[in-house]
């Protein structure tokens, strides 16, 4: 089977994504451990079985009737290896956590950072880390930021949206592989960002990329942090933030 054959599979793969998700519990539901054990065991599942069947489907078609079995064959594992990739981008919710909090005022924030009313609204992530930077499958790694959101002076509160999101160095192309967008209503000033995500032990090895994003009054900032998930590596904590806009 040729590589653009591989390809096609690839799409079929990812527009199967949209087609699962089935019983498994709204975003922002609150779950015990063994619930959200059980969502992602169940999360990753739909999503590996349907790239998988997808697969398999359209590589015997393109392998026609003499080599059906052989293309079967070849399409499944194409599409399963993708879809476990995928997948647990996709279901990102069930593996990771990540709370907010108010740090600092306005008032205070404004005399840190200099900030004045002609600047109007802005939203600046002062930080953002990822540790360990080098895992192995299976581990848990802990996020921490802090950002500020500033406007002119006689506002309280702006809506914040807070995105974190994994990418996939995937033959030298950043494959997005899903991101957990969530609202939180914010005073004026300085709030940090803490949370967690794991690894599930198939995840397959090679160069990941954790980003927090930040959106308020149609101002935004990202950070961009860079892993390296290896098996038999013991975990490197982090000290450096690399951003990006």
């Amino acid at each position: 089977m040729n590589a653009t054959c591989i390809k096609l599979i690839s799409v079929v793969v990812l527009f199967a994504f949209f087609t699962v998700s089935c019983g498994l519990p709204p975003a922002g539901t609150a779950l015990t451990p063994e619930e959200r054990s059980n969502a992602q065991k169940s999360c990753i599942a739909q999503y590996t079985a349907g790239g998988a069947i997808l697969g398999g489907l359209l590589g015997a078609a393109i392998a026609g009737r003499h080599s059906w079995g052989t293309g079967a064959a070849v399409g499944a594992a194409t599409g399963g290896a993708l879809a476990f990739l995928v997948a647990w981008g996709k279901c990102m919710e069930y593996y990771s956590d990540m709370r907010s909090f108010p740090v600092a005022g306005g008032a205070e924030t404004a005399q840190r950072v200099g900030y004045t009313d002609s600047q109007g609204y802005v939203t600046k992530i002062e930080n953002f880390n990822v540790s360990p930077n080098q895992l192995a499958p299976g581990k848990s790694v802990q996020m921490n930021g802090s950002y500020y959101v500033m406007a002119p002076q006689g506002a309280k509160e702006v809506k914040v949206t807070e995105t974190r999101s994994v990418s996939y160095l995937d033959n030298n192309e950043w494959k997005d592989l899903g991101s957990i967008p969530q609202d939180v209503t914010s005073q004026i000033g300085t709030r940090s960002a803490k949370g967690s995500f794991d690894l599930p032990a198939d995840v397959p090895e090679g160069r990941y990329r954790v980003t927090m994003r930040v959106a308020a009054n149609g101002k935004e900032d990202a950070a961009t942090r860079e892993m390296l998930v290896k098996k038999g590596i013991a975990g490197i904590p982090v000290i450096t933030v690399v951003a990006s806009r």
